[in-house]
């Protein structure tokens, strides 16, 4: 067999389902664009520099940001690879278990998803470092700004962040082809086939999950608003997280099943043409799709407690400075004055930065679960319209649809930030910051721009959805 056959299969596969690689392929580009630009800030000799003309106390504020918002990228860019894969792998399963019955086997199937992987991996690496080489210069105009220090001039590359690039995206795409492979050595020909077809079963014993979430959800809620010690809500805040964090799946997985089937149980709701469809299509799959909800829900709130949190540090970082000024002398407002900015500036560049990506990674799993599920439900509604529903009828139903699975994570994360930004008032008083009515504005700010930005994301993917629906009918 010649040489270059996996590789050119591999590559006319990719090309042939460009509408599920470009957007994947643009991500990874991204994601790893951001993990150089932050490592390059973290670790660049030229940046530290002894004698750089830039202030000592300010540098290692800025350094110590910067080396956490690396990692924190790397370990994220690792969950939401795995996330997006999924669906590719999901897609994919049925095109390899036609060549599966058509005679290709395993090794030849394993050869091909390598050679896959592996253009991905090349993809990402090359475009991603270029475009950080880029984004380096720009993040570091923006961060000097923030910081309000002066930097250095940066060299255009550091070695340190593209080797730490590099071994991030081959650990993380080796990881992949693993569980790729996994996935594929275990399944027949006869499941890889089907899979397209094969929903998800809504959990049996629904009431089992949701009293539990409930009860987190409730304790959290109950410290957020209860506890009034400073030092002692940024202790709890922690356990406070994980609590939201392991309500907010059981609910949207368990909980959802349990509105769906309670809905389904009031005739006069359920026996319309657009709440029949919606509600059994989405008590088919919830299981799956309430755990992308709840993800989805739970980086909007960390949007939003970022980007609330850290603008405020950084805009009342003024009235710090004049509240410490009361306190000390004049030459320590002069001393802080730097560390203070260098500290909140390059805090909250670190939360514009996560929060366009994580924005970014929503918009993605959004698009994914849309255009998954729109191959799965493009031949339920060609069959509804068989027997005598309309494509108005179709169309409204989506459109209700749509509006259920998107309203709410956002809903939820609007709940969530209410009942904690006591608790992160308190926080933020720690750092001396004593203005609550700006932290309340530029939340609100933060609330409504995440809003807009939200609503045109859901848009676009909704859009994508109806256009394969309306191609299966």
């Amino acid at each position: 067999m010649n040489a270059f056959f996996y590789p050119r299969l591999a590559l006319s596969g990719m090309r042939r389902d460009r509408r599920i690689y470009a957007p994947y392929l643009a991500a990874c580009v991204f994601m790893t664009a951001v993990v150089y630009d932050l490592a390059f800030l973290a670790d660049s000799p030229a940046l530290y520099a002894v004698g750089s003309g830039v202030n000592g106390m300010g540098t290692s504020a800025i350094r110590l940001v910067m080396t956490l918002g690396k990692w924190v990228m790397a370990v994220f860019a690792l969950l939401f690879f795995f996330y997006t894969n999924a669906f590719l792998i999901r897609r994919r399963k049925k095109e390899l278990g036609l060549m599966s019955v058509l005679g290709m086997d395993r090794g030849a199937l394993t050869s091909l998803l390598f050679w896959e992987t592996a253009f991905s991996a090349l993809v990402s690496l090359t475009a991603g470092l270029a475009l950080g080489v880029l984004l380096t210069q720009l993040s570091a105009r923006v961060l000097s700004h923030f910081a309000r220090t002066e930097l250095p001039a940066l060299p255009l590359l550091d070695l340190g962040a593209v080797r730490f690039c590099v071994l991030t995206d081959a650990f993380i795409f080796f990881l992949l082809l693993l569980n790729a492979w996994r996935q594929v050595r275990r399944a027949s020909a006869v499941s890889l086939l089907r899979s397209d077809s094969l929903g998800e079963r809504p959990p049996r014993s629904q009431w089992l999950l949701v009293l539990p979430g409930l009860g987190l959800l409730g304790g959290a809620y109950y410290l957020a608003v209860t506890i009034t010690e400073p030092i002692t809500a940024m202790l709890v805040f922690f356990v406070a997280v994980v609590m939201v964090i392991l309500a907010t799946f059981l609910l949207f997985i368990a909980g959802s099943v349990t509105l769906c089937r309670t809905l389904q149980g009031n005739d006069r709701f359920y026996y319309q043409k657009k709440n029949f469809v919606a509600l059994s299509s989405l008590v088919y799959r919830m299981k799956r799709s309430g755990a992308g909800l709840a993800v989805i829900c739970i980086l909007s709130t960390m949007i939003l407690v970022m980007l609330g949190s850290t603008a405020g540090l950084y805009f009342g970082a003024e009235d710090v400075v004049r509240t410490l000024s009361a306190e000390m002398s004049r030459e320590i407002a002069a001393e802080a004055r730097a560390e203070f900015y260098a500290t909140y500036g390059s805090l909250f560049f670190l939360a514009l930065v996560l929060s366009t990506v994580f924005l970014l990674a929503s918009v993605l799993m959004l698009y994914y679960k849309q255009l998954s599920e729109g191959y799965e439900d493009a031949a339920r509604f060609a069959v509804m319209q068989r027997v005598g529903m309309t494509k108005r009828d179709i169309r409204t139903s989506v459109n209700a649809q749509l509006r259920m699975v998107f309203l709410l994570p956002l809903l939820a994360a609007f709940v969530h930030l209410v009942f904690a930004q006591p608790m992160i008032w308190r926080i933020l008083r720690l750092f001396g910051l004593q203005n609550l009515p700006l932290v309340l504005g530029v939340t609100a700010c933060a609330c409504a721009v995440f809003t807009v930005l939200y609503c045109a994301a859901c848009r676009l993917t909704s859009n994508a959805y109806c256009r394969i629906v309306g191609e299966g009918v």
